[in-house]
């Protein structure tokens, strides 16, 4: 009976199978075969793009509604590395420059296509049990605080960012045993929201969420972080690539990221 089963399961998988390849077939005109040709954007992204990231596919659609775009979320960093490694993205959203350029400097990325597309800002969030009056960088000494957490300097700008402050504001060595290094800056936040850190410097654009107070950290205490995209110099989809960069480049894209904390480059 069993082995019956396991049978007609196979049969039907096979069945299913050459339905699907008969679907996908040239000159067959069923919905199925769109899907089966639909090309597929891969997206390299920073974790700052988490929140904004499906608003601007969303939009994106009504002007490419054949494109599926599937983004794959992490640190600048680690992308840059499988991206040099040959993992099959097309386009490259980073959180600073500096990982683009390196890709594009080997031809990785191609060249022509780097762009910033969006400057971001680095804030304190603080978690919403603290009870500590905490509102400038110097407040993270107190003894309340027992946990800050930053993404990690060597390949999140975020990360990079919170260095550069803290030693502005002469902290670092003094934070250096209640630091957290979370991976990405989403990691971060979610070490306050969670309350496994009583506050994290984090990106902006992810901070709006229940439960965490934001606290504005002075922009000339680290370097701009200027966020750059690039198309992937291997990638099949060059079309299509360059048209969501378009989309993110032009008035539509661009209004999205302001509404999601981002600053432009060149204005308004």
């Amino acid at each position: 009976m069993v082995a019956g089963r396991s049978e007609s399961r196979v049969r039907l998988t096979l069945t299913l199978g050459l339905l699907l390849l008969g679907l996908g077939a040239p000159g067959c005109g069923s919905r199925g075969g769109d899907r089966a040709t639909r090309p597929v954007l891969r997206i390299a992204a920073a974790s700052d793009l988490q929140t904004v990231l499906p608003v601007l596919i969303e939009r994106f659609g009504g002007s490419e509604p054949g494109v599926e775009v599937v983004p794959v979320i992490g640190s600048s960093g680690q992308l840059a590395r499988q991206i040099e490694a040959g993992a099959p993205f097309d386009l490259f959203l980073s959180a600073n420059r500096d990982f683009v350029d390196k890709l594009a400097a080997t031809k990785a990325v191609d060249p022509a296509s780097v762009k910033p597309y969006a400057i971001g800002t680095l804030v304190l969030a603080v978690g919403r049990d603290v009870k500590a009056p905490v509102e400038k960088l110097s407040d993270l000494t107190r003894q309340e605080i027992k946990v800050v957490a930053i993404a990690d300097p060597e390949t999140a700008p975020y990360g990079a960012a919170a260095r550069q402050a803290l030693r502005k504001a002469g902290l670092w060595e003094a934070l250096g045993p209640k630091l957290a290094i979370a991976s990405t800056v989403r990691q971060a936040l979610q070490y306050v929201e969670t309350g496994n850190a009583e506050a994290g410097l984090v990106s902006r654009s992810i901070a709006d969420v229940p439960g965490v107070r934001l606290v504005a950290v002075d922009p000339a205490s680290y370097e701009p972080i200027v966020q750059s995209l690039g198309v992937v110099g291997r990638t099949v989809h060059r079309r299509e690539a360059g048209a969501f960069a378009q989309f993110i480049l032009g008035a539509e894209g661009r209004g999205v990221l302001r509404a999601h904390g981002f600053t432009l480059p060149g204005g308004p």
